[in-house]
């Protein structure tokens, strides 16, 4: 009888005495014994870092506790339109922008001072006139005079989406607000008008009114109260502590026009870190309040010579491109320049060294003239 050949390979004799059922069970004995091990030290592990998390003191804290605050959500932040502080809820409220007349007879106007931005520049006759853009929030009993559309005014309101709130236009303005659906318009002598009134103890068309009460209405009817904008905002900062605020003294100074009626000058307060207006070499007043209008941040933008466009000596000012400007906050005067690429993009001001200026939070008033004239600064 022979003997049996003991220098067999284990699998071959495994297989000679066992049955498949049997092999199956083994291997699936050691894959589970494998992964017991490895769960079990990756769980030691686990202990081990957790215990010493809470045992090697306060670098630790510190480090989880930044990593709460940062996972925290704040209630406010900054407006879109001046940087202000404010509710969440009322950071992103779509504006509206007032077309407001300045003639020396209708001085002092209402509702300027609390606007959060102002553009100034020439119309016809040597006159100047303002769109003021305004916070649905803000409550304001009266603002007036509301006068009729120009056509630059409109590259301004472009940039942020507003409702554009006037009274008629020149035919090129009113003939950019119907080519272009994207601008709302708020017309006040058609259907819209009854977001208007009159002041009767003054004469027309020099007392068409409104307020933000009625302005908001507006929004709502529009459905736009319910939007959230979404333009790219200005760089705003928190002001210059006042040991750091420069106070020298100096005035800004410059006309949009012959004679005085349009001179512009702006003295810095120190102690308020804001430059009082004054218009003809009197405070620019404000109605509604009494008091001189007081403003956070004042540009200068300097433009070509306007064009004579159509009759009544109407004006086509091109404010596209880029140009030097002057920016005056915290007391000091910035050398800058200015750059707008499209109708519906932002003027940005930037320094001298390319970086964009950062505004203090609070009103901005932007002052258009042709870069002929002189401005001074003493």
């Amino acid at each position: 009888m022979k003997k049996e050949n003991k220098d067999i390979l284990s699998w071959q004799y495994i297989n000679q005495h066992t049955s498949w059922w049997g092999v199956v069970l083994f291997f699936a004995v050691a894959i589970f014994f494998s992964w017991w091990i490895y769960f079990t030290s990756i769980s030691a592990s686990i202990d081990m870092l957790g215990k010493y998390l809470s045992f090697s003191g306060s670098n630790s804290g510190l480090i989880i506790g930044a990593a709460s605050a940062v996972g925290e959500k704040s209630d406010t932040s900054s407006r879109l339109i001046d940087g202000v502080i404010t509710s969440n809820d009322k950071a992103r409220l779509v504006p509206y922008a007032v077309m407001m007349e300045n003639l020396l007879s209708v001085r002092p106007q209402s509702g300027l001072s609390q606007a959060s931005v102002v553009y100034e520049a020439l119309v016809e006759g040597g006159a100047t006139r303002f769109m003021a853009i305004f916070d649905p929030s803000e409550e304001i009993p009266a603002i007036m005079p509301v006068r009729s559309a120009r056509p630059y005014y409109i590259e301004w309101v472009s940039e942020y989406a507003g409702l554009y709130v006037h009274a008629g236009g020149s035919p090129k303005a009113l003939t950019v607000l119907w080519e272009n659906p994207d601008i709302h318009s708020l017309e006040a002598l058609s259907s819209d008008g009854v977001y208007f009134w009159r002041d009767t103890s003054k004469y027309a068309p020099h007392n068409l009114v409104t307020s933000s009460e009625k302005m908001n209405y507006a929004l709502r009817d529009k459905s736009l109260a319910s939007k959230q904008s979404s333009y790219s905002p200005w760089l705003f900062k928190d002001e210059a502590p006042e040991a750091e605020r420069e106070d020298n003294g100096k005035i800004l100074s410059f006309n949009f026009s012959s004679g005085v009626t349009y001179k512009v000058d702006y003295a810095y307060h120190l102690g308020a870190n804001a430059y009082a207006r004054s218009n003809a070499n009197q405070p620019h007043l404000d109605n509604n309040t009494g008091e001189q209008i007081m403003v956070k941040n004042v540009v200068v933008q300097l433009v070509e010579n306007p064009a004579l466009n159509g009759g009544k000596g109407r004006l086509d000012i091109y404010v596209g491109g880029t140009g030097d400007a002057w920016v005056l906050r915290d007391g000091e005067i910035i050398k800058a320049t200015w750059q707008k690429d499209s109708r519906t993009s932002r003027t940005r001001f930037f320094h001298e060294s390319g970086e964009e200026i950062e505004f203090n939070r609070g009103n901005t008033w932007v002052h258009v003239i042709t870069k002929t004239q002189d401005v001074t600064y003493q």
